[in-house]
């Protein structure tokens, strides 16, 4: 994993700028301290920080074929390259690193534009056809590796964080509304969407391919496909082959000539990461935990219980509500969005004390709840018939334009919150909201979740909305590479998503039992405490603490925000009123943390010089 960027020109043929690439790769060396290097031809421009895992002293990239006729940048790792490798060889093509993502460079010259289909991993890959003067920008299938773009000048301006592209001139920075209203809606923001207008964010399972005449082409070569029909071949088959398939993509994402740890947060999903490695893998491990909250939000006691069990090196930090709110304009700064939920800040701390070890990269359980049904939403959809005697004519309209079923609600009663979210919002931009209204189109394909079960659409929308931007975006991503630390994800390698697109919905949720099919493949495997244990959401302080502590109220300062003009005053101060009572209190993942959004909204339009 790596930080790349680039600079293609529609409109001639002169040599990119250089020292513009140099600017750039600069803003973002900590996706990539081990060494930079750029390549300037005419019409193009490539650059790359390096973060090295495999061939440490030959990986240096950008790649160019024996020809010198393609060129080729990539932040990512592919897992399924020895056998890639093997392939390509027997037809000729010669390697000159040891590296994983050199295949992607004589897959294309073998495959075209259909190499990106045959990768398993996580890639931001930039490929060159000199001789076809063409460009190709491709993401990985769920979306793990960020990849931005703007066009400018007459140019394309691309890079794996907005704040290289920032550094093009002329750039506009610029707030964008639609950004801020699908936060207060949706997990997160939904690619192509980010928070700066005119600059957009490739989505998973997407391809740009872009020439001088035929301009941007967005193309799509995968989805998670759900079948509308089910097929069952028992529990016995499914238990013993999803054991498999974690066993071999574990295995896959330990390869490396530097040292991999993994994260014990004390759920099932990191647990049987961890005990898949000692049982099957590895005797020795780095493992890390953070401990936050109090109580019974507290899961340090889980966390030991998988310590013990797995006899890993462990590395351990406890996190204070005083170190939320002190390090949390840095995390704005690296998530390049605003938050409404503070746990990024303990991901930022956690991926710093994997930096004070000798890991460079670990292994996490994300992407679990969402294919495995591990959220409460899935159970609550069991109860449709309940659930729709509350439903107005209105909000039937609207989870029809956005989910393509007007029954089925995603998490948020939407026309009910838009009465609170007007009154949020300024007095100049309550006229205007359906300008940038997040409820304006669906945020997803709804011809692929027409006719399918309630579990396989929220499956589907889950992935969209708030594993690919939002966990695996501004929460995994840039909270790892913060710190130069690279995530890695088993449970979205391609064997498994394509297992679990075929795995009937008993196996999932089975009654009140979520993730059923994960847990019988982890018996005898994972501890039974942890098998056993009841999921709750992880929990992380909210603005109400931060208030009662009178810490970050220049954020909120009346003057600021009247600044900036996107958030009424008065409804602020209100807020801060409500939040400071002795009596108040947000339940948790439950309700929307409003005055939050205010506070990194505001944070972020700082930081970045963001005008509205």
């Amino acid at each position: 994993m790596c930080g790349i960027c680039g600079i293609y020109n529609l409109q001639n043929r002169r040599k990119a700028e250089e020292d513009v690439l140099v600017r750039m790769l600069d803003a973002i060396r900590h996706r990539g301290p081990d060494g930079s290097r750029t390549l300037a031809l005419d019409g193009v421009g490539l650059g790359f920080n390096r973060l090295s895992f495999l061939d440490l002293d030959g990986g240096m990239q950008p790649f160019r074929n024996e020809d010198r006729t393609v060129s080729m940048v990539c932040n990512g790792e592919i897992y399924n390259f020895k056998s890639l490798r093997r392939e390509l060889e027997e037809k000729g093509h010669r390697f000159s690193t040891k590296t994983d993502v050199e295949v992607i460079l004589h897959l294309y010259e073998e495959e075209g534009e259909a190499f990106a289909g045959r990768l398993n991993g996580q890639f931001a890959a930039v490929v060159y056809d000199e001789k076809e003067d063409r460009l190709l920008l491709v993401r990985d299938q769920m979306g793990i590796c960020p990849l931005f773009y703007t066009v400018t000048d007459g140019r394309v301006v691309f890079a794996s964080e907005i704040k290289a592209i920032l550094q093009y001139p002329g750039v506009e920075r610029r707030l964008n509304l639609k950004a801020v209203d699908q936060l207060m809606n949706f997990p997160g923001i939904v690619s192509p969407v980010t928070f700066f207008e005119g600059i957009h964010s490739l989505e998973g399972g997407h391809m740009l391919k872009i020439t001088p005449r035929e301009g941007i082409q967005n193309i799509e070569y995968w989805d998670l496909i759900y079948p509308t029909e089910e097929e069952d071949l028992g529990e016995a088959y499914y238990t013993e082959r999803l054991r498999e398939l974690l066993k071999e993509s574990i295995s896959r994402r330990l390869v490396a000539d530097v040292p991999i740890g993994f994260y014990i947060s004390g759920g099932l999903d990191s647990s049987v990461v961890a005990c898949f490695i000692r049982s099957y893998l590895l005797n020795s491990c780095n493992s890390f935990s953070a401990e936050i909250g109090e109580g019974d939000l507290n899961e340090s006691r889980f966390q030991r219980i998988v310590c013990e069990y797995v006899k890993s090196h462990h590395y351990h930090t406890r996190i204070t509500e005083q170190e939320i709110w002190d390090n949390l304009e840095d995390v704005i700064y690296h998530t390049e969005a605003a938050v409404k939920e503070s746990y990024d800040v303990a991901a930022y701390l956690l991926s710093a004390l994997v930096q004070s070890s000798p890991a460079r990269a670990v292994l996490t359980g994300q992407g679990s709840d969402e294919l495995f049904c591990g959220y409460v939403g899935y159970m609550v959809d069991q109860f449709r018939v309940m659930q729709k005697d509350g439903m107005t004519k209105e909000e039937c309209e609207v989870n029809e334009r956005l989910w393509g079923d007007p029954y089925f609600r995603y998490e948020r009663n939407h026309p009910e919150l838009r009465a609170h979210q007007r009154g949020i919002y300024s007095e100049a931009l309550r006229g205007e909201i359906d300008r940038f209204s997040a409820w304006n189109e669906s945020p997803i394909r709804l011809d692929r979740v027409r006719g399918l079960s309630s579990q396989k659409r929220r499956s589907y929308i889950d992935c969209k909305l708030r594993l690919s931007d939002h966990l695996l975006g501004e929460h995994g991503d840039r909270m790892f590479f913060s710190h130069s630390v690279e995530g890695r994800h088993p449970f979205l390698d391609q064997e498994i998503l394509s297992f679990v697109t075929r795995l009937p919905d008993k196996y999932k949720l089975n009654g009140a039992n979520e993730k059923y099919i994960l847990k019988k493949a982890s018996e005898g495997i994972v501890p039974e405490e942890i098998l056993k244990r009841k999921k709750f959401p992880f929990q992380a302080p909210g603005m109400s603490a931060m208030v009662k502590q009178a810490m970050g109220r220049e954020y909120l300062d009346e003057a600021l925000i009247r600044k900036y003009g996107v958030f009424d005053p008065a409804e602020v101060e209100r807020m801060k009123k409500l939040y400071a009572r002795s009596d108040f209190r947000l339940m948790g993942a439950y309700e929307i943390d409003y005055l939050l959004i205010v506070l990194t909204v505001t944070m972020l339009c700082e930081r970045y010089s963001l005008t509205v």
